[in-house]
């Protein structure tokens, strides 16, 4: 199959996170949702470098820090959080925030810790996305009471995110990115279990219907080990540009589904700031990191 049906794919998967979240919600409790999903990803995904990496170092002691460190950001950190705030927010603000807010602070953190230089593409890229995100955070009249404290839950796990895009470029140098997400899957699904436990979660698995065990599988199976499969094929066989500039697609495919399947509502200040973080997004995204380098600078760049 072509890489750049893999790479749509796998940006459709991801955009179709937002929705099925709601779903599994239902009817299971958050941290059972991301241990869930963590957990089955990591079976999956398993498998995957099993066949596609013989050779990977095995794990030392002092690899430790940097899988707690991806668990707790990317997965744990961020899933938690964006599921408590699609508990009270909309699925279409999470769809643009969450892949929108982690560009601009992984940037950020870049400049500040590591001494990166942002060129003025990139900063107008970042203010676009800024300016796009306020607009869609400002809370309208009549809306869903709680709706700015989602939007604050999505913009911490977003920038957990971000962090994570720091933390992953240590890890890529001591694992392939393939293997560094297995770690990293399962670093957060040990995490999560206790909290499982803690919530009752094999009990209301067990209550749940069909609908909820559907989302859960579809956020385990697609967006988590299927979409990452196809970005890493897609990044060995196009390169790292032409492959991360498909994540642009991830918050218009978590738009319309939110809209389709969810019945959401959009307004004319959602959509002008939508616009506005997607072209910040692409203006940062199309920077021109050079095509070698990205299967060791990033694992996983879609945020979701």
């Amino acid at each position: 199959m072509s890489a750049y049906v893999l790479l749509f794919l796998g940006a459709v998967f991801s955009g179709g996170v937002f929705v099925a979240a709601k779903y599994a919600l239902v009817a299971i409790p958050p941290f059972t949702v991301a241990f869930g999903r963590f957990a089955l990803a990591s079976g999956l995904l398993w498998l995957w470098v099993w066949q596609a990496e013989p050779a990977r170092p095995r794990l030392a002691l002092r690899d430790l820090p940097l899988i707690v460190g991806m668990g707790i950001t990317a997965m744990a950190g961020f899933n938690i959080l964006m599921l408590y705030g699609l508990t009270i927010a909309p699925a279409t603000d999470a769809a643009i925030l969450s892949p929108g807010i982690s560009p601009v602070v992984a940037a950020m953190l870049s400049w500040w810790l590591l001494g990166e230089r942002i060129g003025s593409r990139t900063m107008i890229g970042l203010a676009a996305a800024l300016v796009g995100l306020f607009l869609v955070v400002n809370p309208q009249p009549g809306g869903p009471p709680n709706r700015l404290a989602g939007d604050l839950l999505f913009a911490a796990g977003s920038s957990m995110w971000g962090v994570y895009a720091l933390i992953v470029k240590a890890a890529t140098r001591r694992f392939a990115p393939s293997a560094a997400t297995l770690y990293a899957c399962a670093a957060s699904a040990a995490l999560l279990l206790p909290f499982s436990i803690g919530e009752q979660g094999a009990s209301r698995l067990a209550a749940a219907p069909p609908a909820a065990w559907w989302g859960l599988l579809y956020l385990a199976v697609f967006p988590t080990a299927l979409a990452f499969v196809f970005f890493y094929v897609g990044v060995r066989q196009v390169g790292t540009v032409r492959s991360t500039a498909f994540a642009l697609l991830i918050p218009i495919v978590g738009v319309l589904s939110s809209v389709v399947l969810l019945g959401e509502r959009l307004t004319a200040q959602i959509v002008g700031g939508g616009v506005l973080v997607l072209v910040g997004l692409w203006m940062v995204q199309t920077k021109g990191v050079p095509p070698r380098r990205a299967v060791q600078d990033e694992s996983r760049p879609m945020a979701v």
